[in-house]
């Protein structure tokens, strides 16, 4: 019940207002030195080593601080507004094209996003144009019912990872040309991913994505929406896939996956959640990371 009180007075309340909350919160988590701080610097230790150690820092707490904005943004997503003064918080598109063209293939489209800038503006931005379901994990509870409630405003549908019935609810839905949005830049289930090289490390990578290429053809983008300051809104971008993410070889194809996603983050790596545990799944025999 508290949850979504909370959920319902923070939809009051502008972007503006809730990223200067974010930030707050993020320097907080900082100051506490809470686990993510740990996480996000070996991260970015990992990731992006030709930075200097004091880059590393800096991108570390705009990093946390941009986490916090996209928790706190959630209620805005979700419950503020209408759809329509949601809506326009997209302030610009880049790469609109990619998407047009991806549905005159008539093949469906896989939407490839991350837990980069304003992702849940990207599901919203793609379902107010274009038919749209969603992967989701079912967590339970106020958070859940507000999230079906919330994602689903602007039009998308929703389809629970349970049951081993993703794949065929996917297929079905490419088949009629829709899109299917999916976050492939977290660690899956055991038997669920491959070990492919992500900024040179291996990481535990989804593979459903590339099955569902393979035996659909759909065009894979990539879809993430920048972030602007004092709650300017926000620009989305699309970005192709690369050939290999269509090989017959899975391994080739989650290797390109990756590739993707390096591209994306690298536009605006202080945007991204370093403080998720991305490598916490090891080779066997290999030291723990964390």
């Amino acid at each position: 019940m508290l949850i979504k009180a909370a959920f319902h007075l923070l939809a009051l309340l502008p972007l503006r207002a809730l990223h200067a909350l974010g930030a707050g919160l993020g320097w907080l988590l900082w100051v506490i030195h809470d686990k993510r701080r740990a996480v996000a610097l070996k991260n970015l230790e990992i990731c992006l080593p030709e930075l200097s150690p004091q880059a590393r820092v800096q991108m570390a707490r705009a990093a946390l601080k941009h986490e916090m904005k996209s928790i706190l943004e959630t209620p805005f997503f979700w419950l503020g507004g209408t759809p329509q003064s949601l809506l326009a918080s997209e302030v610009e598109v880049i790469g609109g094209d990619l998407v047009t063209q991806a549905r005159a293939r008539g093949k469906g489209t896989i939407l490839c996003t991350l837990h980069l800038g304003g992702w849940e503006m990207c599901g919203h931005a793609y379902a107010s144009r274009w038919p749209i379901s969603g992967i989701y994990k079912p967590q339970g509870g106020a958070v859940e019912a507000l999230g079906l409630r919330g994602r689903s405003r602007t039009g998308a549908k929703l389809i629970p990872a349970v049951g081993g019935k993703v794949g065929a609810a996917a297929l079905k839905l490419l088949a009629n040309n829709e899109a299917l949005y999916f976050m492939p830049d977290q660690d899956p289930p055991e038997g669920r991913g491959f070990f492919a090289p992500l900024f040179g490390t291996l990481a535990h990578t989804p593979t459903l994505v590339s099955k569902l290429a393979q035996k659909t053809g759909a065009a894979v983008i990539f879809a993430y929406c920048v972030r602007l300051p004092q709650g300017g809104g926000f620009i989305t971008h699309y970005e192709e896939a690369s050939p290999e993410i269509y090989s017959e070889d899975l391994l080739t194809s989650v290797t390109a996956l990756n590739a993707g996603i390096e591209r994306c983050l690298r536009q605006c790596p202080e945007q991204y959640w370093w403080g998720y545990r991305r490598f916490r799944r090891r080779p066997p025999g290999e030291t723990p990371i964390y």
